[in-house]
């Protein structure tokens, strides 16, 4: 019979400071990437979304990596498009004599 031991608090949360990959639930996971629930099942069914593992029964979760790199394939590709809008560099100013006052009037 094989013997398993479970890992302490401390390794536990050692193991997860150095490996972040964990189930995330719907919840977590239209937090992380702002779709909407139907944006999600919609990609999912087209392929365009990483799709959940089924746990046991009916529960289901994602794999954070996957929703990560989801993500970040999305800012590659928004990076690497053709005509796509870039912001400009931001530029630092200094607001040194600012002495001008704007009285707003009402409309």
């Amino acid at each position: 019979m094989t013997r398993v031991t479970l890992p302490t608090t401390r390794e536990r949360r050692a193991a997860q400071t150095l490996n972040e990959e964990r189930f995330i639930r719907l919840a977590e996971v239209l937090a992380t990437c702002g779709k909407s629930r139907s944006s999600i099942y919609e990609g999912i069914k087209e392929g365009t979304f990483p799709a959940p593992v089924k746990l046991q029964g009916r529960s289901s979760a994602w794999l954070k990596s996957e929703v990560q790199h989801w993500m970040q394939a999305c800012v590659t590709a928004r990076r690497s498009a053709p005509g796509a809008i870039q912001a400009p560099p931001m530029q630092t100013v200094a607001a040194t004599d600012l002495t001008t006052r704007v009285k707003h009037q009402p409309a």
